[in-house]
Order: C-alpha cells, then structure tokens, then sequence
C-alpha cells in the first residue's frame, strides 16, 4: 500500500487498516490500485456485506473523530478529508439508494476477470482460475437477489447488463488464446482453465436470458439519485462548495454563450449556420475502416511529439499507451473511443486507448481525421494518459483514498482544457478544428444540465435524447448511449465543463500575478496533487485565497472572456 507520510502515524494505520477491511468487498478496486492479496475473490453482494460495510464505515468514521485534523500534514489532511467523505458517500449510496435502484451490472464478474488481463498480479493463473471458478455460483446467488427487486430496477440498467453479459461470454470464450495467457511465465493447467472459461460462459449466457427473460418485463425502476446525494457528491466527492442550481445555472451560461460561439464559427467557415450540415462536412474525411487503429496511433505519437517539443508540461519517465480496440463487452458502453489509465505498481505504466470499431458508415464518420486528433488529445497527449500517469509516480499523489476517489473535475476538466490548449499552441490548427473544439464545448455544458436534470429535477430519458438530439445533432443511438452512462455516474458528466473553466479561471489568476507565466511550470503544479478535487488541488498547489478567487470567478460570474477563443 502507498503511504500517505514518511513516517507511520495514527491517520496512516487508520488507512491501512480499514481498507485492508474494505477490500475485501470491492477486490476489484484492490487490484485497479495495486493492492495485492485480493485478485482471486469476485466482489460480493446482498446484506450481508452492506451491513458489513456500514458497520465498517461508521467505525471509520468515529475513528476519524477522535483525530485532531490540524496535527496532520498538509498532504494527510487532503487524504483525511477525502476519506471522510468518501465513507459518509458510501454509507448514503447503500442505505438510501441502493435498495431502491439495485444496478445488474454491478453484479457481473466479467470486468474481474478482465482486469487481470491488463494488471500486474500476484499468481495471475491461481487469481484467474479462481475468479473463473467462483462465476457459476456467483451468477446463481445474484439471481437469487435480483428476483424479488427486479420492479426497482432501471431499465436502462437492466438492458445494459444483458448486453454486457452475453458481450462478457463472447469475452470469456475467446479468453484462452488472450496474449495474457499463451505468452504467460506461469504454468496454467490449460485443461482446468479450459473447463473453468466454459463453465462461466455458459453461466454469464444464462444469466443473460434470466435477465431478459425473468427481470425485463418488470424492471420500471427509476435511476435518479435525488438531490441530497447528488448535493453531497459535489461537497464530499469534488469538494464544490455550491448549490445545485449554482451548478445548473453554470451550465446555462455556458450552453448559451458556446452555442452563439459556434454559430458564428460557423457562418465564418461555412458561410451558414447550419451545425448538422457543417459536421457533416467534417465528417466526411475519415480514414477507411481497416486503417482506423494506425491512424489512431500515429495521431496519439504526433501529439506526444507536440508536447514534447513545446515543453507544455512534464513528460512521464517511463510510460507506454497501447491503441486496441475497445474489449467487446465494452462496446455498446463505448461507442468512440475511451482511456483505461495503469495501475499505479504496474512498473510498465501501461495504459490503454480503446477505439471501439464502427458498426456502420454513420460511426465510422464521427472518427474523422479532424475529430480524432481532439480525440488523441484528450485521452493521450497531453490529457488522461500523461495525467494519470503522472499522478501514479509519486507517493503523495497516489495514496489510496486519492486513488480511490478521482474527481472527473480534474481528470476530466485537464482533458477537455489539454484540447483548448492544443488549440491555442497550434497543435489542432485546421480551421474545421475552432468548429469541434466549440462543438464540444457546447456538448460538455449540455452535460451539466442533464447531469443534473436527470438525477434532481425528473427529465426523462425520452427528453434528455431529444435535447441532445436538437442540440448537437446526433443521431438517437448515439445520444442514448451517451445519456446511459450519465444515469450510473451522477455529478461525473458535470465534471468535464466545470472543470475546465475552474482551470481557466486558474490560468487566468496566474497570470495577472504574472503575464509571463511559465506553462509547463503551471501544469505541473495543477497536476502535482494527483486525480482529486481541483478544489483540493488547487488549494494544495497554489493557495486557500486562490481557491477563493477562481470559485468567485466561476460561480458568480459568466464565462471568462480569457478563457474564449
């Protein structure tokens, strides 16, 4: 485990020792933060771990209590903060919501054995087979559970985790000749392997159709977190220190003022305003299917060569970004492209780029050469790859409550400002470039208002696909598939937009402070605290009254002109 001090303290064996407990209900996440120890259970479920779990919690929570806060360091008061919010979340997600919107998806074993595939791990083919193993009982067990609350469950939901379970046999099928395992140093029994990988394909099939058999007809569960976890997300999870309708009303300034934006970017490129004409110019010039991976890997090194060469920020010593396409039972969740980040001991710190292939001529055409190197930006260079991988190499940066409870404000507020910055230092210089950079810009704050309309205010998903239908012009799959992921991650799809002008207002302090700002120096000290808050952040890497000033700028006034292009 990280340390959180150099020296062991009372915070830090308080750490250590409950999620040494904790693991023990969430292995996954132990093996995503390079905890060993864990990598052959599945992660449990039902009553008896959320009472364990509360229980666990609670303790931990007292025991905080009894700390005085100001003896701790300045980085183990971050981490404090962190974890105190981070159990008070938990807590309310299993008590309040939990039981009234049971989610299939988080039952389903395929990511645990998907995960060990990409990490490094202790005994990777016992791990393997042991996972394999425990899936038939398992999947009987979370039927078992699903049963008597199927009427709560989502639609959206349930129909996700049935794509997702027949997606995962498919995976699971085609796992022996997996690179993983015929290149491995272990001895794996391959005919025990074997029986294990049919066995489990078999049981996630027929969880599949008890699914839509059994569940479908009476899933009608509703998917809204409510107002008073989506306000504790925002104070416990992003450290934003604000009211909701302060959060909305940001979005509608935004939407509002991008929106004229465009329009005019538009009638000066295109010399009309029509948004959907003007994509579909743009998205005419796209690479052909079978050259969509090369192309991605070219763009991705010509960006890191970019930053490089302009010195924007800290390159990682040692780092390696695999261009793949997306895992098939990850598909109908990714329809572009995404980023999966290292483990921080993975000595590698190997990440992935998932491109997901296009089914048809129409997804084809959104991986157009203009739009895909805004793409390589924000998941490579300099955006999620270099961040965090930056965040994994030091101890500080990589403690696990930081580990465990990133901020899309930052990770994803950093990606979307690596875009603009790109922009700015002439990187994404074809004219057609001003036109996607604004266009999502204009999607990031249609995310705001959604983010909170669908979890606070009762949108539906109906309206929510319509709004973003008229608004970015995307087709209907598209848009639901988009909306799908906003409906399990409240107060994530808000970080994007918010996050990059918390950034800018940044920048802009800095540098009335100093109008010859050093780029670089900024970035790595905005990066320095690791994938928290950017109000933690940016309180620990520049100062509590600059906190002050950039929320005041943010929250209380419209965008900042400084940050337009």
């Amino acid at each position: 485990m990280s340390e959180v001090s150099t020296s062991p303290s009372k915070f830090y064996e308080l750490t250590r020792d409950y999620y040494h407990a904790w693991f023990r209900y969430h292995p996954e996440a132990a093996v995503d933060a390079g905890v060993p120890g864990y990598a052959q259970l599945l992660t449990p479920y039902g009553e008896a771990r959320k009472g364990a779990l509360v229980y666990l919690n609670d303790e931990l929570r007292m025991s905080l209590d009894e700390l005085d806060r100001a003896t701790l360091t300045a980085d183990e008061q971050i981490d404090f903060d962190i974890l105190y919010g981070a159990v008070l979340l938990e807590n309310q997600y299993l008590l309040e919501l939990e039981p009234g919107m049971p989610n299939p998806g988080g039952l389903l074993p395929v990511h645990a054995i998907y995960q060990l595939t990409i990490r490094p791990v202790e005994d990777f083919g016992a791990a393997l087979l042991g996972r394999l193993d425990a899936i038939p009982v398992h999947l009987t067990g979370a039927q078992d559970y699903l049963r008597p609350q199927a009427k709560n469950i989502p639609p959206l939901w349930l129909e996700s985790a049935a794509t997702a379970a027949l997606r995962g046999a498919d995976f699971l099928q085609s796992l022996a000749t997996h690179p993983r395992i015929t290149e491995s140093t272990e001895r794996i029994n391959r005919s025990e392997l074997d029986a294990a990988i049919g066995k489990a394909s078999r049981a996630l099939l027929e969880h599949a159709r008890f699914l839509q058999r059994d569940i479908g007809p009476q899933a009608a569960g509703d998917f809204a977190c409510g107002q008073s976890y989506f306000q504790n997300m925002l104070r416990y999870r992003h450290f934003l220190d604000i009211e909701i309708s302060q959060l909305y009303a940001l979005g509608e300034r935004l939407l509002d003022h991008t929106q004229r934006e465009l329009k005019d970017v538009c009638k000066e490129l295109y010399g009309h305003v029509d948004l959907a004409r003007a994509t579909k110019e743009i998205q005419a010039d796209h690479p052909d299917r079978g050259e969509l991976l090369a192309v991605y890997r070219r763009q991705m090194q010509a960006a890191r060569e970019f930053v490089a060469e302009h010195d924007l920020v800290t390159l990682p010593g040692k780092e390696r970004l695999d261009v793949v396409e997306t895992p098939v039972f990850l598909q109908h969740q990714i329809p572009f492209a995404a980023y999966s980040d290292p483990a921080p001991n993975d000595t590698e710190q190997q990440g992935y780029y998932y491109v997901t292939p296009p089914a048809d001529e129409e997804q084809l055409a959104e991986h157009n050469y203009a739009g895909l190197m805004h793409t390589c930006v924000h998941e490579a260079w300099p955006g999620h790859h270099l961040q965090f991988v930056t965040a994994n190499l030091k101890s500080s940066s990589r403690t696990l409550p930081r580990l465990l409870n990133a901020s899309a404000t930052l990770y994803e507020g950093w990606a979307l400002y690596c875009e603009q910055l790109m922009h700015e230092q002439g990187f994404l210089s074809r004219p057609e470039q001003r036109f996607i950079l604004l266009k999502d810009r204009l999607w990031r704050a249609l995310r705001v208002m959604i983010d909170v309309e669908i979890h606070t205010r009762a949108t539906g998903v109906d309206e929510a696909v319509d709004r973003m239908v008229s608004h970015l012009g995307f087709p209907r799959e598209q848009a639901l598939a988009d909306l799908k992921w906003y409906t399990q991650a409240p107060t994530t799809p808000m970080g994007y937009a918010t996050g990059w002008m918390l950034i800018n207002a940044l920048r802009d302090r800095m540098r009335l402070q100093d109008p010859k700002i050093d780029l670089k120096s900024f970035h790595d000290r905005l990066l320095s605290a690791g994938s928290i808050a950017l109000p933690l952040a940016i309180r620990r890497a520049f100062s509590v009254r600059m906190w002050s000033s950039v929320k005041t700028a943010v929250f209380a006034h419209a965008v900042d002109e400084t940050a337009q292009i």
